[in-house]
């Protein structure tokens, strides 16, 4: 309709010779205009042949000026711009290096990424200021790679087995201890001085399909064995495992998340049986997850959009065109393990003592890096003023966090190599957390941004002030102005209610079949 009308007034100003606008035409005139010209541009669609179509479209592609006029340019913003990369693989951390190096241009970016989650499960002892927070935090990330089926998604499956491979193998030999005690159990019963005390374990990966109540017990365990919380790992190749399980524990997993994304924030079950397990206790997960879109929006539902899930989120969009041929990562050498695997032993004894110790908490210097990210957030700050966006408003503010809990980890990883001076480091992980920030901020707006914005303008609370319906009616009024009176006033009770209970009282009186007269003024 806008186009036809920007049409129908071009014509007429060439046939006038002056300026003109559409207030210069009764409604009826412009329809009847707008009317013609469709049926006019109708005609000549419909009189395109197949032989002809190649030839238009190409002249139309060689001619930007062609068509109805220029549409409007959109100003993109910074971040819009992807204007703050990542380092090249060689200047990258260890680990990130070896990995990031093997894939391919279109993957980088999202192997980076990847690896952030399962690199922080083995700095449980780091902690780090945010320049924002009044508590020091830890290396909590929430990851999730989007894309098609076949799209090449695997990646992230393939960068989870090599770095967590040492504490899998870990795991699996306090697995065995367990299902060695619970087999004694069940052949001698619970008979008094006839069972060792349970074994103390430490497990970190979880399956997606995790119940609430062992959640609870591997989040508490290290408290029991060390006397400090452990992070967690949990990987998901497929989200729909968690989403198809059990709705109530799906339910509370999404809010286990919410608590799990900040260090201190606890969370906790009382149950009145002695077989239950009941605790409260600081839950550190960090997670990596791969899904379809559709899968995507089934864990992102409105709740989750609104509750603040997403905001803690980093969203890896893997693109995927018509044709393509989905890219792959090499296969790590013999001596990229070799960096790898020295420096996961690098981080684990960083973080155990021995068997029953762990190591004390590692406080980062980051003060240097507050100002560059005052500077971004305050650049996001007036770019929200400016467009008014709430969902810009929110989105920053956490995409800033996560990019700085990025950016810690690699300055310890770049710390624990002991390769760069303190300059070298500062600048690359500055030009981390400046990439990530706008990385994260892109992906959770292109995602979410509009379906937030829209669940925030429904909840927009609006002042309701009681409308004086019977004094704005006249001493004699009709049954039809009682009506057009209360949609004016946006009342919704019906007009024959209002009549009966104002006769009721004594208010009006009736004179004729569908007219009223005041009684009282």
């Amino acid at each position: 309709m806008r186009q036809s009308v920007r049409q129908v007034m071009r014509i007429m100003r060439h046939s006038m010779r002056q300026p003109i606008s559409a207030i210069d035409f009764p409604s009826w005139i412009l329809y009847l205009c707008i009317r013609k010209n469709n049926l006019i541009m109708q005609k000549n669609e419909n009189s395109l042949q197949p032989d002809n179509l190649q030839e238009i479209a190409a002249a139309q592609l060689s001619n930007p000026q062609a068509g109805e006029g220029k549409e409007d340019e959109f100003i993109m913003l910074p971040w819009q711009n992807k204007a703050h990369r990542l380092p090249k693989p060689k200047d990258l951390p260890p680990v990130f290096r070896e990995l990031v190096g093997n894939a391919p241009e279109v993957l980088r970016t999202l192997v980076f990424v990847a690896c952030a989650p399962a690199l922080g499960t083995y700095a449980p002892r780091l902690r780090f200021q945010y320049v924002y927070d009044q508590t020091p935090s830890t290396c909590l990330l929430q990851v999730i790679v989007c894309g098609d089926q076949s799209s090449g998604k695997s990646f992230a499956r393939y960068v989870q087995q090599i770095i967590m491979q040492k504490l899998i193998d870990r795991d699996s030999e306090q697995r065995r201890t367990e299902q060695k005690y619970n087999e004694m159990k069940r052949r001698k019963g619970k008979k008094d001085g006839q069972l060792p005390p349970e074994p103390k374990t430490d497990i970190v990966n979880l399956p997606p399909s995790v119940s609430i109540t062992m959640l609870m017990k591997r989040a508490d365990a290290p408290v029991v064995k060390y006397g400090a919380p452990r992070t967690l790992f949990m990987f998901a190749d497929e989200l729909s495992t968690i989403t198809q399980s059990n709705k109530r524990a799906f339910s509370d997993l999404k809010q286990i998340m919410k608590t799990a994304y900040d260090l201190g924030s606890t969370y906790g079950q009382d149950y009145l049986s002695e077989t239950s397990y009941s605790t409260v206790v600081d839950v550190l997960l960090n997670c990596l997850f791969c899904g379809t879109p559709a899968a995507i929006d089934r864990y992102m539902d409105k709740n989750a959009i609104e509750g603040g899930n997403i905001t803690r989120t980093i969203l890896c969009q893997l693109e995927s065109h018509i044709g393509d041929e989905p890219p792959t990562l090499k296969v790590i050498t013999p001596a990229q393990q070799q960096v790898i695997d020295h420096t996961i032993e690098q981080l684990m004894a960083a973080t155990y003592q021995d068997e029953t110790t762990m190591q004390p908490e590692v406080m980062l210097d980051t003060q240097w890096l507050e100002s560059a990210i005052t500077k971004w957030c305050g650049e996001r700050r007036v770019e929200a003023l400016k467009s008014c966006s709430k969902a810009l408003d929110v989105f920053y503010k956490r995409s800033s966090v996560s990019a700085f809990r990025i950016a810690c980890l690699c300055q310890y990883l770049y710390q624990l190599e002991g390769k760069k001076d303190e300059k070298t480091i500062h600048k690359w992980v500055k030009q981390i957390y400046l990439a990530m920030a706008d990385y994260t901020l892109y992906n959770m707006i292109s995602k979410w941004g509009a379906v937030y914005e829209q669940i925030n303008a429904d909840h927009v609370v609006t002042d309701y002030r009681p409308s004086h319906l019977f004094e704005n009616l006249p001493s004699e009024f009709t049954r039809d102005l009682l009506k057009v009176t209360l949609e004016h006033l946006e009342q919704k009770t019906p007009a024959k209610n209002v009549i009966s209970r104002w006769v009721k009282l004594g208010w009006i009186e009736k004179v004729d079949k569908n007219q009223f007269r005041k009684l009282k003024q």
